[in-house]
């Protein structure tokens, strides 16, 4: 027990039974009595909540039931281990068991890539990538403002590459921090079959969470099916940057044309077509809004993935991001 909530002894005199103070004195014993009894109380409840801790750190280590998995990390997330009568010097923080989960979770679909490793002089936990190493370190950061949810963060450069929420059940990836981290950094540092395992380590884990548990999962320009669509953040018409990729594209031994309802269309190889277009959500011109599409046969390549195999396309669109950046969930980034 700490300094903090140490009381002073209180030292109690005989008395003569027949004294006018007996009566006083008694009662002054039977408070102290009661006090000492309500403080054994108040630190056998303690000790009980310590041991239920335990309880639940041991279904997030060992089960192998995936909803108990998430009841555990949800309950630890929010656990007040500490009271005012016992104190746990050594704990992990809130942001340590939303790493452990994630290993948790890899762990049950055999597909446990990213290694948990400890720090010592940041006395935290944090994710480490074969391939990528300490050029990556990776841990959850907790948002003051957003307490229920927590940023999966680059700590090196603060990139916040998503937001996962498990009451509200939803995660949210950052289109500004994984082009920044992934197409602009590592991309001058590793090939792109490391940098490709590693999109997929991410993909995998909002794959688990919406098939797992029902969340609402917007992969942002990790998403390869062919009916996403990359919102582009400006509302206005990308015609300088459409301009630009037709004489790019024309020196690569590629061609830009027009396509239906006035889309640009990009044919590249294997089949696989970049059409950028205005498009209205639930058929409400009011609200269109420009948006890049991929479309593959085999529902394998994402924008992110045009971005590595093609240099004039990724060189493109980040001379243009003022009009080309792909748009995030604004509540959150």
């Amino acid at each position: 027990m700490t300094k903090e909530y140490e009381k002073p002894t209180e030292t109690f005199q005989p008395t003569n039974e027949k004294n006018t103070e007996e009566t006083s004195a008694y009662a002054g014993s039977l408070s102290t009595t009661g006090r000492l009894m309500s403080y054994n109380d108040q630190l056998k409840e303690s000790l009980k909540r310590g041991i239920h801790f335990t309880e639940v750190l041991d279904e997030l280590i060992n089960t192998d039931d995936k909803n108990v998995l998430l009841e555990s990390v949800m309950t630890l997330t929010d656990y007040r281990l500490d009271t005012a009568y016992l104190i746990f010097p050594q704990q992990y923080s809130r942001a340590d068991y939303y790493l452990i989960f994630l290993n948790r979770l890899l762990q049950l679909h055999q597909n446990e890539q990213v290694i948990l490793q400890s720090s010592d002089h940041q006395n935290e936990l944090y994710h480490e990538f074969p391939g990528i190493n300490m050029e990556g370190y990776f841990t959850f950061k907790i948002d003051e403002n957003m307490r229920e949810g927590a940023y999966y963060v680059d700590k090196s450069t603060g990139a916040r590459l998503f937001y996962i929420n498990f009451k509200r059940q939803l995660i949210r990836f950052n289109s500004q921090a994984l082009t920044d981290l992934l197409v602009v950094d590592y991309s001058g540092k590793f090939d792109y079959k490391t940098v490709k395992r590693f999109e997929e380590y991410l993909v995998a884990i909002g794959k688990y969470f919406k098939e797992d548990y029902g969340f609402d999962v917007d992969f942002n320009l990790l998403d390869a099916s062919n009916n996403a669509s990359y919102q582009i953040s400006s509302a206005d018409e990308p015609r300088e940057a459409l301009d630009k990729l037709f004489i790019i594209s024309a020196d690569a031994g590629y061609m830009l044309v027009a396509g239906e309802s006035g889309r640009a269309v990009l044919q590249l190889k294997n089949k696989v077509v970049v059409s950028i277009l205005r498009q209205a959500e639930h058929d409400d011109l009011n609200n269109a809004s420009w948006v890049i599409k991929v479309h593959d046969e085999e529902h394998k390549v994402a924008w992110f993935d045009i971005l590595y195999q093609y240099e004039f396309i990724k060189d493109w669109y980040l001379d243009n991001l003022t009009s080309l950046a792909i748009k995030s969930d604004e509540r959150f980034f």
